[in-house]
């Protein structure tokens, strides 16, 4: 976010924007995924990376749960005209929090990027379901309205970009195995 000066009818007055895409933060790339090692079968075979891919399935299915409700209780029934969007919706998002994830958030996408995401790809459902019914009916006011919610989606994308990245760099980096040896050596010395 930012403070700009306002232009047009605004003008001298400050606003708070999100930043352009070229004034993004970087942010911090996702760390490597443990890797379990497999037997002769292809089965996992037992050992850290085993547990730690079981821990992490375990967390996804819980925030998969989680992030349904992001993107409302009403779920369309089979044939309804707006199912296929809502589908299109829950897999937009949950790829591009897994991008973001991956890119920008230090492996991590905490609630608030998580919710500005999921209303975001609402917004770009509901924008393709006008426009398509827009372009069927020949509707104008329908299809600028998609334009509408187009371009407040990108907003928000933007926006959880911008906080995905400052959480990642303001998240406590985690100490490098020797860091960790030497402090409680230090410890053990009495020194610490």
């Amino acid at each position: 976010m930012a403070l700009r000066t306002g232009h047009g009818n605004g003008a001298g007055s400050l606003r708070v924007e999100v930043l352009p895409a070229d004034e993004l933060p970087e942010g911090v790339p996702g760390p490597a995924r443990a890797v379990a090692d497999r037997n002769g079968h292809g089965e996992f075979a037992p050992g850290a990376g085993t547990s730690e891919i079981a821990r992490r399935g375990g967390l996804a299915a819980a925030e998969s749960r989680q992030l349904a409700r992001l993107l409302g209780l009403w779920q369309p029934p089979d044939g309804h005209a707006y199912a296929p969007y809502t589908r299109l919706a829950r897999e937009w998002r949950d790829d591009h929090m897994r991008e973001l994830a991956a890119t920008v958030g230090g492996g991590r996408i905490g609630p608030g990027p998580a919710s500005v995401i999921s209303t975001a790809a609402l917004q770009m459902a509901a924008s393709r379901w006008l426009s398509d019914r827009g372009a069927e009916t020949g509707d104008a006011k329908l299809l600028l309205e998609a334009a509408k919610l187009g371009d407040s989606s990108r907003q928000n994308l933007l926006a959880a970009h911008e906080l995905a990245a400052r959480e990642a760099s303001s998240r406590p980096k985690p100490q490098s195995a020797i860091a960790t040896i030497a402090a409680r050596a230090q410890v053990a010395k009495g020194d610490g």
